[in-house]
């Protein structure tokens, strides 16, 4: 991002430029640790101060340990300044003062993808615009693997994945997650919804960039099923979701029988199938049978040009 970084006054934004109404709220808990809000806010747009009116932005509050100096948080933050991405999100800036920082985020106009998948955000994602927000998300993690060599896990959650007003994806990525402390957070073996932590890591606690394959994979089933990967209703034994989901993934005709309703008939069937295959292949328990998310990215893209 080099230059994008522009810090801005190191003092809290005034509270008539932070708006009272949260544009994210994370309300699950036991995902992530806490709860996150980010919210809306305004920039001046020659100097990056805060203001009234101006560049909308996206406002997030950090809770900093009272043991860690401020000097290093804020090393950790230029460091975001050193990845740029089209579908990562862009950090412009942030402030500080005493124990209160705040990071300054593009705007993200449509929100995070799990309200519109499992939220009531008007009318259902139509097929073209949940391949594309898969495909974005695709190319922001085969390129952090590309860069960082590293798996990502935390950072690949539904409310990680923020859209702008022409839902382009844009990954939320911290780098460390140090940057942020919840201010519920909690120390567990596993973080986040069980569903999501791929198999290795449970059995040998080992992660490595297939977990985030499985992870995607995971993701990806939310975005065509509009279902919780631990969804009660249709996974009524609550096995895990390489076991329940065989069946479907398997059998086109079957597929109709988890894929999204609010689609209707509105989505092509062969490639719907193909997704279904693609998940699949994604949460196999071998790690070696999964695809690189570079694969997964090029079959994304082969299925964005299936119209039947």
């Amino acid at each position: 991002m080099g230059n994008c970084l522009k810090p801005l006054k190191e003092q809290p934004p005034p509270p008539p430029s932070i708006s009272p109404k949260p544009l994210i709220i994370n309300p699950e808990s036991n995902d992530g640790g806490g709860f996150r809000t980010i919210y809306q806010g305004y920039i001046n747009e020659t100097t990056f101060a805060p203001s009234r009116t101006g560049i909308a932005v996206s406002v997030m509050e950090c809770y900093q340990d009272d043991t860690r100096d401020i000097q290093d948080w804020k090393e950790e933050v230029k460091s975001l300044g050193s990845i740029s991405h089209p579908n990562l999100a862009k950090l412009l800036g942030y402030c500080c003062e005493e124990n209160r920082s705040f990071l300054v985020f593009e705007y993200f106009h449509k929100g995070s993808l799990d309200r519109h998948i499992f939220g009531k955000e008007g009318e259902a994602l139509l097929w073209e615009i949940r391949v594309k927000i898969a495909i974005g998300a695709a190319q922001s993690i085969a390129f952090l693997h590309s860069v960082k060599n590293t798996a990502l896990y935390r950072e690949l959650r539904m409310y990680n994945i923020l859209l702008d007003e022409h839902y382009n994806t844009k990954l939320f990525y911290l780098v460390s997650n140090k940057l942020c402390l919840l201010e519920d957070s909690i120390t567990t073996a596993f973080i986040g919804r069980t569903e999501y932590v791929a198999p290795e890591y449970v059995i040998s606690g080992h992660l490595g960039m297939k977990s985030d394959v499985y992870t995607f994979g995971v993701i990806l089933f939310e975005i065509l099923t509009g279902l919780k990967a631990s969804d009660g209703k249709k996974n009524k034994n609550l096995q895990s979701l390489h076991v329940w989901t065989k069946p479907f993934l398997s059998d086109q005709s079957k597929m109709r029988g988890i894929i999204d309703l609010r689609l209707g008939n509105d989505y092509p069937v062969n490639a719907a199938t193909q997704m279904g295959k693609l998940i699949k292949r994604c949460i196999k328990l071998d790690t070696s049978k999964r695809p690189s998310m570079q694969q997964v990215l090029d079959r994304l893209s082969d299925i964005a040009e299936i119209k039947d």
